[in-house]
């Protein structure tokens, strides 16, 4: 779970090092900013896959050991509460960032104000900030799930 928070750090800085160097005209390993959005983008991108790949499999598992166990099918519904909350914000994320990724190409042509890309970049990284809150907090309840179902299992292998 730690490469998770690595990764968010990593994707975070990296896109908002790639807003300064849009800003203040700067190469990193002789890499512009056309070049260095390339990979901030893809990062980011692995980065909320992996999380998401991530709770739909640990969710997953959780229902099957709760099935197999005859465990409290309550503790299920928290994983969909979990989906439910983390999921809608995680993919509007993506959707934003992705959009501005693309309108930064339609400034580099010419064919778009940059108004447009700054709006969306803006907007992407501050709503990144609120999924990286919304994330955490999620890692930390999937992690008190986990928790329960092995001490369920504890004990119904105690019995």
């Amino acid at each position: 779970m730690l490469i998770f928070y690595f990764l968010m750090a990593l994707s975070f800085f990296t896109i908002f090092i790639n807003g300064f160097q849009w800003i203040f005209k700067f190469n990193i390993y002789n890499a512009n900013y056309i070049s260095f959005s390339f990979i901030s983008t893809i990062l980011y991108m692995f980065t909320q896959s992996a999380i998401m790949f991530y709770f739909i499999g640990a969710g997953k598992k959780i229902k099957e050991i709760i099935l197999e166990n005859e465990l409290d099918k309550k503790i299920y519904q928290e994983v969909i509460d979990i989906k439910n909350e983390l999921f809608p914000a995680l993919t509007l994320n993506i959707l934003i960032v992705g959009t501005a990724f693309v309108l930064g190409g339609g400034v580099q042509t010419k064919a778009l104000s940059k108004y447009w890309h700054f709006f969306m970049f803006y907007l992407g990284l501050l709503h990144y900030v609120k999924v990286i809150v919304v994330q955490h907090k999620s890692l930390i309840k999937n992690s008190d799930i986990l928790s329960r179902i092995g001490m369920q299992l504890d004990e119904s292998k105690r019995q």
